[in-house]
């Protein structure tokens, strides 16, 4: 099986920007954290990660493998 079949292109909204850059901030993760972050919050999604910043990450669900 495909994984392009089970599989969909999202994005950020551009107004929500402004969140990627006080996210970095408030969370003290770099730009793709994040981006990551944002993009996970706004579309309700889990992060499935080995990367222990998101440790710092709130208001979102994060995997650890």
């Amino acid at each position: 099986m495909d994984i392009w079949e089970n599989a969909e292109i999202i994005s950020l909204p551009i107004e929500l920007y402004a969140d990627v850059k006080e996210a970095s901030d408030r969370l003290n993760m770099d730009f793709d954290d994040a981006y990551q972050y944002v993009i996970a919050k706004h579309h309700n999604l889990t992060i499935v990660t080995m990367d222990n910043d998101f440790k710092k990450a709130d208001s979102i669900k994060v995997l650890y493998i």
